[in-house]
């Protein structure tokens, strides 16, 4: 097997191996809901809210923790969607809560946009295989 090979085989294993798909895909998939109507009314936990979801290094967030309306009259939907502790991870800037919320017309209740929340780290929003 050519050198050329072998590396190309290599990094293909280590892609496919990689525990986490991405923060960027994360951003993808909020992105992609926007526009469209939010399914939630009211406040709900996780069924796994606070438990281990990933060995010892994520565990299940709080779910729609609130929702506030802004000056503009907009529903401001508050999630907390999982936590990278430290246990384990070498990739210290992944560690932290992932907080996001929405931002939806009272009416419709179409999703206008979204963001990351105070109090969170916006790099340990990701997505997992």
């Amino acid at each position: 097997m050519d050198i050329y090979r072998l590396v190309t085989v290599s990094f293909g294993l280590v892609l496919l191996c990689s525990c986490a798909v991405g923060h960027e895909e994360y951003i993808n998939f909020k992105n992609s809901r926007v526009g469209k109507v939010m399914p939630y009314k009211e406040p709900f936990a996780f069924e796994n809210a606070g438990k281990l979801i990933r060995a010892d290094y994520v565990k299940g967030g709080q779910g729609l923790t609130h929702i506030r309306k802004d000056e503009n009259g907009n529903l401001i939907y508050h999630f907390s969607d999982q936590e990278i502790l430290e246990n384990t991870r070498t990739e210290k800037e992944w560690v932290g809560k992932c907080l996001t919320y929405y931002i939806v017309e009272a009416n419709t209740y179409i999703i206008k946009s979204w963001g990351f929340d105070d109090g969170g780290n916006p790099l340990s929003c990701r997505t997992w295989p």
